[in-house]
């Protein structure tokens, strides 16, 4: 459960330590220079900044002119209830369609996701994506089709043209480090890619390779 996972993961560091803004962060770039950034109006400096901004880290990017070759792939996600059916300990399902069906308790099933590159940020449930997903929800699972459509979920996964994730340093900007395009497998890949991303602030040597998933990939040779 990714929300669940993600106010667990923010409890700990807050702990740890982490003091959290929110609201709308640009760079602060000076003299060539990434010298920090600016969260809702508040100037924080720092010798390092990592940006892990998703599908909007193009915008983040922008003053840099960096070419990171990022985009939004909209993913339309479905939520099921069953009531009366205990459903906490249900596998997950990988057919290899390429869809998925996990299970939470609460009697919850998910059923995902499409992947529709070129959408832009267009947050629209549409009828094909629901048409997509519980076509492929009923061919595998078909005693869903008795269950309430509790909720549609609408997300944009940060997708690169060769679908690897993208974690380093920027070219020309080594106090810029990058953690982002992990697609679909953001959950996933996040806490290696996380760790990674650490390593580079302090100047430590990855501990995997990363010649695949550096951001100086997309620099023009």
């Amino acid at each position: 459960d990714g929300r669940v996972l993600r106010a667990a993961l923010l409890r700990a560091a807050q702990r740890r330590g982490l003091r959290r803004s929110s609201g709308r962060a640009r760079l602060v770039v000076e003299g060539g220079t990434v010298r920090g950034v600016v969260v809702d109006g508040e100037r924080i400096d720092a010798d390092a900044v990592v940006v892990s901004a998703g599908a909007w880290t193009p915008d983040v990017l922008a003053p840099l002119d960096a070419g990171v070759e990022i985009a939004p792939q909209r993913g339309q996600i479905s939520h099921f209830t069953l009531p009366g059916t205990d459903t906490t300990a249900w596998p997950v399902v990988l057919p290899p369609t390429g869809h998925y069906l996990l299970a939470f308790p609460g009697s919850r099933v998910v059923a995902g996701a499409t992947r529709e590159t070129g959408a832009g940020f267009d947050h629209r449930v549409t009828v094909e994506g629901q048409r997509e997903v519980l076509d492929h929800a009923l061919r595998v699972a078909p005693g869903l089709g008795t269950a309430t459509l509790a909720e549609t979920r609408v997300g944009f996964r940060p997708a690169t043209p060769d679908g690897a994730p993208v974690v380093g340093s920027l070219d020309g900007h080594p106090e810029v480090v990058l953690a982002t395009g992990f697609g679909a497998g953001g959950l996933t890949v996040a806490p290696l890619a996380g760790r990674l991303a650490a390593q580079a602030v302090v100047g430590e040597e990855p501990e995997v390779p990363l010649d695949e998933v550096s951001p100086q990939r997309f620099t023009p040779r």
